[in-house]
C-alpha cells in the first residue's frame, strides 16, 4: 500500500470534518452542543500544532493490514504538512490552494488543487476542523456521544443517507480539545489512526507548508 493511496483515504476524512454536516438527537442536543462549545473555545488557543502519527488500514476481507507513520503539522486556517516515514518516505505539502505530493524515491512532485482533491476524494488533516466547524454542519450527518471517560470523550458520527454505509468514531482530549484518535470502517475497511506527542503553537512560519523541489525532480501539475 503506497502512502499515496492512505493518503487518500485520509484524506476523506478531511471530508468528512469540513463538509460534513452533524445532526442531534433531541434528547441528546442541549448536552453535545454544550461538550463542543467547550472545546471549541479552547481550540481557538491554538494557532498550529505538530503531533506524530500512527495509522492503520485493515482489509475486513481478507484481514490484511498496511500501516503508515509519520509526523503531521497544521497551521491555522488551512497550512498542512504531512511527512510519512514509514514504509517509505512520502510528503504532502497543502497550502490552502495546492496540494503537493513528493515521493523521493520516484524523483517525482505532484501538484493538485487542494479544492479538486478535497472535492473528490481526501482522513487526517481534516479532523482538525472539527471543533470550528461544528455549528454549521447540521444537515447531512448524525453525530452522537459515544462514550465519555475522565480523560476524553469520544463521539460517533454516521449518515443520514442510508446509501453511504460508514462510521467513524473520534477521540478528544478533555482538557486539551486534541484529537488523540480516530477510527473509519465502511464496511469494506477500517482505517485507524492515534495521534502522540502534541507541541502546540510551535510559530510555524509559512515556508514550513511549502515544496520546494530538489534537483533532478520532476514537478507535474495537474
Amino acid at each position: 500500500m503506497t502512502t499515496k493511496n492512505l493518503f487518500k483515504i485520509s484524506s476523506f476524512v478531511i471530508l468528512l470534518f469540513v463538509c460534513v454536516s452533524f445532526v442531534f438527537g433531541e434528547t441528546q442536543k442541549q448536552d453535545i452542543d454544550t461538550i463542543l462549545s467547550k472545546l471549541e473555545k479552547q481550540d481557538a488557543a491554538i494557532k498550529d500544532l505538530q503531533a506524530d502519527y500512527f495509522q492503520t488500514l485493515t482489509y475486513l476481507s481478507t484481514d490484511e493490514q498496511f500501516t503508515a507513520e509519520g509526523i503531521f503539522k497544521h497551521k491555522k486556517p488551512n497550512y498542512i504538512y504531512l511527512g510519512q516515514t514509514k514504509p517509505a518516505k512520502q510528503f504532502s505539502y497543502i497550502d490552502g490552494k495546492n496540494i503537493t505530493t513528493y515521493v523521493p524515491d520516484n524523483k517525482q512532485a505532484i501538484v493538485e488543487k487542494w479544492k479538486d482533491v478535497i472535492s473528490s476524494d481526501m482522513l487526517l488533516t481534516s479532523v482538525f476542523k472539527f471543533m470550528r466547524n461544528w455549528k454549521t454542519l447540521k444537515k447531512d450527518y448524525i453525530i452522537e456521544l459515544n462514550e465519555e471517560t475522565k480523560v476524553d470523550y469520544s463521539f460517533s458520527l454516521k449518515p443520514i443517507n442510508e446509501k453511504e454505509k460508514w462510521t467513524m468514531i473520534i477521540t478528544v482530549n478533555k482538557s486539551s480539545s486534541l484529537i488523540t484518535k480516530t477510527s473509519f470502517n465502511n464496511g469494506n475497511f477500517i482505517v485507524d489512526v492515534k495521534l502522540t506527542n502534541y507541541r502546540i503553537n510551535n510559530n510555524f512560519k509559512n515556508d514550513v507548508f511549502k515544496f520546494i523541489a530538489p534537483k533532478n525532480v520532476d514537478v507535474i501539475e495537474l
